[in-house]
């Protein structure tokens, strides 16, 4: 690993690292994947509402890439942007968690709907504003750095508070157990917002940014222009494609959290058992991928596609065989999953802000994000369905499928993909 280029740069790296890890432990703690399914499941909400949560998000990641990149772009004090979006994550878990202890089932339907949505929004404003923030603050060997260490300090603190929070609340029922540890994601989450405040912006061209255009058409508009002007570039075309492809893998987590929260929402142990599985993922995809990426992005893809490719297989099989009730088979489906798709995520993080242009960062991320999640928002609508008319083990099945032909499409096509890096 190169060494840091500057004082400041290690000062500024420092603080981030422990920012993004608070922000990597309230995630997990309230993970909208792992936690908040079971919350759900735990109030009987119906599943196909479950299911669809997942589109509810997506659709929301989607309009805010098509209606706020320009914004985003334009964002004048990117600090206190990013600290704003962590208090309003904060607030709308917190909901979340009102609506489930004293609302009716009615009033807790909407309520997640709505957050849900507002989390979308506010984590995909949060995304794309990190992204430019980050590049013109550290040097490639940092973020790179930053990228996988948070994994792995977001995750132990996570497996720690997790535990903690198990041992602490052995005689509460399963919903007020629930409900402790999205408290702590919530708590996680204003600390985050504080220490973002603390980061210099050393960006030079950060105060002199234009307004951003406020008419919904006109962002329409420039929406649909920029999207002409991107797919005129071989580069970023190419990286739309990889992403697209990646997208039906990326949605195991929900679908594999949804199955076990089926089966394990009533046990005391279950939630401690996923969410500590969730974090222990993140923390073995820091170095596991971080030294896997130096060496080739397409061994990566090709790997993380085949792990949830099998690991889907055998739980989807499992199921068939009425042999899905120990509690470790669930945890360890969700270890593999998250291992897998924290894998995917880093390698196209690391590799957009490898090769996209300063001025074209945001946009660039924004019509390639707008893309991936068109085709989630589609396949996440449609597993609901299946899961709803049939079986949750149907929409595992699918997945499973898919990630094989998906590591068979890396396999061919990623050669390229890996030959520009």
């Amino acid at each position: 690993m190169a060494v840091i280029a500057s004082s400041a740069e290690r000062r500024t790296l420092s603080l981030l690292a422990g920012q993004t890890s608070l922000a990597q432990t309230a995630w997990t703690m309230a993970s909208p994947s792992i936690v908040i399914t079971f919350l759900a499941v735990s109030v009987g909400m119906p599943v196909f509402l479950v299911g669809a949560l997942v589109s509810v998000r997506q659709l929301a990641s989607s309009l805010t890439d098509i209606f706020l990149f320009e914004r985003i772009a334009k964002v004048r004090n990117r600090k206190l942007a990013l600290s704003l979006c962590d208090m309003i994550l904060a607030l709308c878990f917190g909901a979340t968690i009102v609506s489930v202890l004293f609302g009716t089932q009615t009033q807790t339907n909407i309520v997640f709907v709505v957050c849900i949505f507002t989390m979308g929004v506010a984590d995909e404003f949060q995304h794309l504003l990190m992204t430019d923030f980050l590049a013109d603050n550290l040097q490639s060997k940092s973020r790179l750095l930053l990228q996988y260490t948070q994994m792995a300090i977001g995750g132990g603190f996570g497996v720690a508070l997790a535990w903690i929070a198990h041992e602490l609340t052995l005689e509460l029922p399963p919903l007020s157990r629930h409900s402790i540890v999205v408290t702590i994601g919530i708590a996680c989450f204003a600390l985050s917002a504080l220490t973002i405040l603390a980061v210099e912006d050393s960006a030079p061209t950060n105060a002199a940014r234009p307004s951003a255009t406020r008419s919904p058409l006109r962002l329409a508009r420039n929406y649909y222009l920029n999207v002409l002007a991107m797919m005129k570039q071989s580069w970023f075309r190419q990286y739309v494609v990889i992403t697209t492809v990646f997208s039906a893998v990326i949605l195991a987590v929900p679908f594999f959290a949804l199955i076990a929260a089926e089966t394990h929402h009533t046990t005391s142990k279950g939630l401690t058992a996923m969410v500590t599985s969730y974090a222990l993922g993140y923390i073995v995809a820091g170095p596991l991928w971080g030294t896997l990426n130096n060496v080739s992005h397409r061994m990566v893809m090709i790997t993380c596609s085949l792990l949830v490719g099998f690991c889907g297989s055998i739980l989807a099989t499992l199921h068939m065989l009425n042999l899905q009730h120990d509690l470790r088979i669930h945890a360890i489906a969700i270890f593999v999953v998250t291992l897998a798709v924290r894998g995917i995520v880093a390698v196209l993080q690391v590799y957009f802000m490898e090769i996209a242009p300063k001025g074209q960062r945001v946009k660039g991320i924004a019509v390639a994000r707008s893309f991936s999640r068109l085709t989630m928002i589609c396949l996440s609508a449609l597993l609901a369905a299946v899961v709803h008319l049939q079986e949750t083990v149907w929409a595992i099945f699918f997945i499973a499928f898919v990630s094989f032909a998906t590591a068979t499409i890396s396999y061919f096509f990623a050669k390229k993909f890996e030959d520009t890096t």
